[in-house]
């Protein structure tokens, strides 16, 4: 009979002892899988954030190219000599556009910068009115305008463009006396005569002069400094 109760204590005491260690190895386990599971959520956070910053910094970057690139174009419009052959627009399109605008006669032609671009200058007079507009080379959208009253309509001196020697014919007259970089030009009139003032930086000594020739007959006439 003892030796039935000693026996039967030993394996009652075994069997603890085993639901003991099950219930550590379980324990362990458990912590161990939440650790992992910490671990990964880290991991994962941490790499979320990385990709995060990386799409800001790709974003700024692109930002950055996008406005040094709007920048460069706008600086290309002026950087280079001017050469009305590289515009969508003509200056007779430019004329037409403006008087469809105002009801005028034509006073001043040229193309000139405004906002670091070139646009064509058109004047025109009315008896009461006088009228001036830029605009943009290619699209002839208006950059500026004006309109004010007229104060001696009887001092006015109108011309139309058909008559004259082609601008760019006059152009090419004025670089072969300067040599340089054309800037920009219009008309002018001056004792009744109408010329094209050419402003020219020659490549001498980077000096800005006005090459004059005259607007019917395209002939050389001086260059004011």
């Amino acid at each position: 009979m003892n030796n039935k109760i000693k026996v039967t204590s030993l394996l009652l005491a075994l069997s603890l002892t085993l639901a003991a260690c099950n219930s550590n190895v379980e324990t362990t386990n458990n912590e161990n899988t939440e650790d992992n599971s910490t671990e990964q959520t880290e991991t994962t956070n941490e790499s979320n954030d990385s990709n995060e910053d990386s799409n800001d910094d790709d974003r700024d970057d692109n930002n950055s190219s996008n406005t040094n690139n709007e920048s460069s174009s706008n600086e290309s419009n002026t950087s280079d000599e001017l050469d009305m052959a590289q515009f969508d627009s003509s200056i007779e399109d430019a004329i037409e556009e403006a008087k469809s605008n105002f009801d005028g006669e034509l006073t001043e032609i040229g193309v000139s910068t405004k906002n670091n671009q070139y646009v064509y200058k058109i004047e025109l007079e009315s008896d009461t009115e006088e009228y001036e507009v830029s605009l943009n080379v290619n699209d002839l959208s208006v950059v500026e305008e004006e309109t004010e009253t007229e104060d001696d309509p009887e001092d006015n001196d109108y011309f139309q463009y058909n008559d004259l020697v082609k601008v760019e014919d006059a152009i090419e007259t004025a670089k072969k006396e300067v040599d340089g970089k054309v800037e920009e030009w219009s008309t002018d009139f001056d004792d009744g005569k109408l010329y094209y003032e050419i402003s020219i930086i020659q490549n001498s000594d980077n000096e800005d002069v006005d090459v004059i020739i005259d607007a019917y007959t395209g002939d050389f006439v001086k260059i004011d400094d």
